[in-house]
């Protein structure tokens, strides 16, 4: 009795994990999460995986309790590809990365630079694995400011040695290592400077200044120096790029520039020259674009498609079967009865 008392027990809970209640509630839940993060709420996307595990439990004891769903196959098929779209979604916002990096013309893409903005529970993180140099950037406008193509070139290292050159703009991505990269309207000018140290040390890195042209009026920003003085520096171009009248491309970085320092020491330096501040010395070197990406990994994507264009297939093939047949049917068995009593009738 007792052991045929347990495969009743267990289809009683298997019906109660089907209801149609429980698949309202893991629906609505899923919406509340989906809202919530997408209104930057302080709610992780991860946390929608909890709904859609309720929603995966309760398509699964649906299908193991309905007959009907396993004995007709458009509602089978409907319901697997449902079942591998929910899957795919719960994997997909438990492995994700979304983030931003700012990449200066001729330095190398760095892992560390890159600011999360989300990221999976599950993720991996393999960004160290990327590694390309960001080449010339042109970034094309009509009159009024109003921005055209975007053409970003960078050159990805390949396994021979060797390196490919790539084009990345507003519809043309780049997959690296996993990772899509994706040219943002954020991009502009930088600075490459120098550091001597009175330890005698030497550092270069880039100070990037605002996007432009968006902020072509405010090229300022607050900088610290390796030995912790803070000062606030201006980009000067002496000759501004922008035409608002006419077409004109953002792209050129021979324009003539000074750098203004001002702070603990005050100074408009031009390239080449320096300034000895606290701890040691500034020198300003070139100057430079700078170009924004958006850094993801949804590498699930895809197979989501493929299984939601399953269950759409599948739902078809049920109201096929169930609606279209039975009316072939009836007009089969039917029509002629009219015409035959017309002949009869002659």
């Amino acid at each position: 009795d007792a052991k045929r008392l347990r495969p009743a027990a267990m289809m009683q809970l298997l019906k109660k994990m089907a209801s149609l209640r429980l698949s309202l509630a893991g629906m609505a839940a899923l919406a509340v999460v989906a809202v919530a993060a997408a209104g930057r709420n302080g709610i992780d996307t991860a946390y929608a995986a909890i709904p859609i595990g309720v929603l995966i439990v309760n398509l699964i004891a649906a299908l193991a309790t309905n007959r009907s769903f396993r004995t007709q196959t458009g509602l089978l098929v409907f319901h697997v590809g449902l079942l591998l779209v929910f899957l795919l979604a719960g994997l997909t916002v438990l492995s994700r990365f979304d983030g931003h990096v700012e990449v200066v013309q001729g330095g190398e893409f760095a892992a560390q630079a890159v600011e999360i903005e989300e990221q999976g529970w599950l993720h991996s993180g393999r960004l160290d694995r990327v590694h390309f140099v960001q080449g010339p950037i042109r970034v094309d406008y009509l009159p009024g400011l109003r921005r055209r193509a975007t053409r970003s070139a960078i050159e990805v290292a390949n396994g021979g040695g060797g390196v490919e050159p790539l084009t990345i703009g507003d519809r043309d991505t780049a997959v690296l290592g996993g990772y899509r990269f994706a040219a943002t309207f954020n991009k502009g000018f930088a600075v490459i400077v120098g550091w001597q140290g009175h330890d005698g040390r030497v550092q270069y890195g880039s100070i990037h200044f605002p996007s432009y042209p968006e902020n072509d009026w405010n090229q300022r920003i607050d900088w610290t120096t390796p030995a912790g003085e803070a000062l606030v520096l201006e980009l000067q171009l002496g000759e501004p790029p922008i035409r608002p009248n006419e077409t004109w491309t953002l792209g050129r970085t021979d324009l003539p520039f000074t750098l203004r320092v001002t702070g603990g020491s005050d100074a408009v330096l031009a390239a080449g020259e320096s300034l000895a501040v606290a701890g040691g010395h500034v020198s300003v070197e070139a100057l430079r674009l700078w170009m924004g990406y958006r850094v993801d990994y949804l590498p699930l994507l895809p197979w989501m498609l493929a299984a939601a264009f399953l269950a759409i297939g599948g739902l078809a093939l049920h109201y096929r079967s169930h609606y279209l047949r039975p009316a072939k049917s009836a007009q089969r068995s039917h029509p002629v009865k009219g015409g035959m009593l017309d002949v009869t009738a002659a």
